[in-house]
């Protein structure tokens, strides 16, 4: 085993989470300058897993990379958020149908949903700190790419992972209530439910209003910055 390179992929992975917890508790704001040295002073790790774990949140949409001036916090654009939104609401929508016979064709997969939601409900109503937070985020974007999955089209699965949707969760950490959160989390079981129900209209229905109240939630918070 090449001891040196899994030490350096433990410290891309250290220097990403903390990356990420700054972004989202406003240690680094938007549009923030981002300097590997003074990186490698605040968290004691050496430059080169920085650059990796920068390049990876790049990936990420979390930062940008603008030439001759580096990196930095990448700036958050409702109306590109919006835009996103409707391309997710799109593509869920368009492929019911193909979701709804895969979904009845695979147990694992209806396992693997009711899965994410119990424990998605469990943090939400007991979590506490920013690392539930992270869970939770994490949770829901799983629910959205399984969901994707069982359109059953590669592609379109890989498309959807690019569009980033999820980003915006970075900057509204501490923002959105407890109550909000966990309406979210049972607007997942509806659409689950309609899954289970093979109702196609239903589950139409339950997707584009889980999005539309995801574009409110993300709206107010916003316009309070």
């Amino acid at each position: 085993m090449d001891t040196k390179h899994y030490q350096n992929q433990t410290l891309v992975e250290v220097a990403y989470k903390a990356l990420k917890r700054d972004i989202a508790e406003r240690a680094f704001l938007p549009g923030q300058k981002l300097i590997t040295r003074e990186l490698h002073e605040r968290y004691g790790i050496s430059e080169t897993p920085i650059k990796l774990a920068l390049n990876r949140l790049i990936t990420e949409g979390l930062i940008e990379s603008i030439p001759r001036r580096g990196f930095s916090v990448k700036n958050i654009d409702w109306e590109d958020i919006d835009e996103l939104l409707d391309v997710r609401k799109m593509l869920e929508t368009y492929y019911s149908s193909q979701i709804l016979d895969n979904f009845q064709k695979d147990i694992h997969m209806q396992r693997q949903f009711l899965e994410n939601i119990t424990e998605h409900k469990r943090i939400v109503e007991h979590g506490v700190d920013i690392n539930d937070y992270f869970q939770v985020y994490s949770l829901d974007y799983e629910f959205h790419q399984m969901f994707i999955r069982c359109a059953g089209n590669k592609r379109i699965a890989q498309v959807y992972d690019n569009l980033g949707t999820h980003v915006y969760a970075y900057y509204i950490y501490g923002k959105q209530s407890k109550e909000a959160t966990i309406d979210g989390v049972r607007e997942h079981e509806d659409i689950y439910e309609a899954l289970v129900a093979r109702d196609e209209v239903r589950l139409q229905q339950c997707v584009e209003m889980h999005l539309e109240n995801a574009k409110v939630k993300i709206r107010n918070v916003l316009k309070n910055e």
